[in-house]
């Protein structure tokens, strides 16, 4: 077990968290373009596989140019939490089948770790990555699997924590928040309280994708943002309009068009009806 720092965290006690989560090692750097980027960057330059180490934790002070997907960039400001975790799904007994199911096993994680800091406020999911609250963006989540690597998967992580949005681009604060926002700024909680918080959830979820109790369409369903709606679909260039009826037990989408209900895995979702 180790850590890595090149210099000390402004939010995060890596020694606490070393401890206290599913963590074998840590990296912090103070500033980071992508804590994703940081993860795969690491991992193409490893000469062998060293699981010994993983999960790995590699979080950052200040992330400059985080990723979502489809190359959308992730906007954070000072205060916000990024992280990404280096795993290998079969030591979580996570099948390669189940690989699909762990950016939604993550969203669980985060909407449940939302649920104790802003009790008060509705928190929603959004189809595949995305988590709400208060009706706005909080938290983005990217999954990626190293290229040329079969065993790993890097999970990306950005929470809006203290960075108010205020300051943030007209249009952002239209569709997004933070942490701070939705609680009054006297918010009682910091970006590494969440972030513990998170990797301890997200470790029982893992365990419980692993042995088939997560119970990810009940679950979902009850903070799904998009079921009962007009939602367009964009997947392979093609463009689909139907009604969302929830998820099913793969991860995938349903669409129902035209009397026929239909399984999506892959692609853009907006609601259309707001």
């Amino acid at each position: 077990m180790s850590i890595q720092a090149d210099f000390p965290s402004r939010w995060f006690d890596l020694e606490e968290l070393l401890a206290s989560t599913f963590c074998r090692s840590i990296r912090f750097q103070r500033e980071c373009r992508s804590t994703n980027d940081l993860a795969l960057a690491e991992q193409k330059q490893e000469t062998a596989s060293q699981p010994e180490r993983l999960p790995r934790l590699l979080t950052t002070d200040a992330q400059t140019a985080g990723r979502g997907r489809g190359g959308n960039q992730w906007w954070a400001g000072d205060g916000a939490l990024a992280f990404s975790l280096r795993i290998v799904p079969a030591a979580f007994s996570v099948s390669r089948e189940q690989w699909p199911l762990v950016s939604l096993a993550t969203a669980l994680a985060v909407g449940d770790v939302l649920t104790v800091f802003a009790p008060e406020r509705p928190v929603g999911l959004k189809w595949p990555n995305d988590v709400q609250l208060g009706g706005r963006k909080v938290c983005g989540i990217l999954v990626e699997p190293p290229p040329g690597n079969e065993e790993e998967l890097v999970i990306g992580v950005g929470i809006n924590v203290l960075n108010s949005l205020v300051d943030a681009p007209a249009e952002l604060r239209l569709i997004a928040t933070s942490l701070a926002d939705e609680t009054a700024a006297d918010v009682a909680c910091s970006p590494g309280e969440v972030l513990l918080r998170t990797l301890q959830c997200l470790e029982t979820e893992l365990h419980r994708l692993a042995s088939g109790s997560l119970d990810l369409c009940e679950r979902w369903a009850r903070s799904c943002v998009l079921t009962g709606h007009d939602v367009s679909l964009e997947a392979g260039g093609r463009r689909v309009a139907g009604v969302c009826r929830g998820i099913d037990v793969s991860g995938a989408i349903l669409l129902e068009a035209g009397g026929t209900l239909r399984p999506w895995f892959g692609g853009v979702v907006r609601r259309v009806d707001q």
